[in-house]
């Protein structure tokens, strides 16, 4: 009962090396995945001096802010305001929560956060 498969040489080579390449693929994509997961958790690819790129409006913003300034919520509101085209109450309150969940600000008081580009060498 001895079952004998009909396949060529050059077929079962193809397919070898097929698979052979799918490995290699997989292989680069893992190596891939995790440095990119490194750099999401902070791996030690990554340095506390890297500045954070913020764009044209959240500039607009903290260029009137003074590093270790406690400032209320409410302000970077009227900042927002007065400094961008921003004017809808929900994308005001979204962009306030994006910019100070930044690295370049820590929780002060109820209401208000403190604008640390630092880092938090007072504390």
């Amino acid at each position: 009962m001895s079952e004998e498969l009909d396949v060529r040489p050059e077929d079962a080579l193809q397919v070898a090396q097929r698979a052979l390449q799918k490995c290699n693929e997989l292989e680069d994509r893992t190596a891939d995945l995790e440095e990119r997961i490194d750099e999401c958790e902070g791996g030690d690819d990554t340095t506390a001096d890297e500045t954070v790129d913020y764009d044209d409006r959240d500039a607009a913003v903290i260029e009137h802010l003074e590093s270790g300034e406690t400032v209320k919520i409410s302000r970077l509101r009227k900042l927002y305001r007065r400094h961008t085209d921003i004017r809808d109450d929900g994308t005001l309150k979204e962009r306030v929560q994006g910019l100070v969940a930044g690295p370049d600000f820590r929780i002060g008081r109820v209401g208000e956060i403190i604008y640390d580009p630092d880092g938090g060498e007072q504390r």
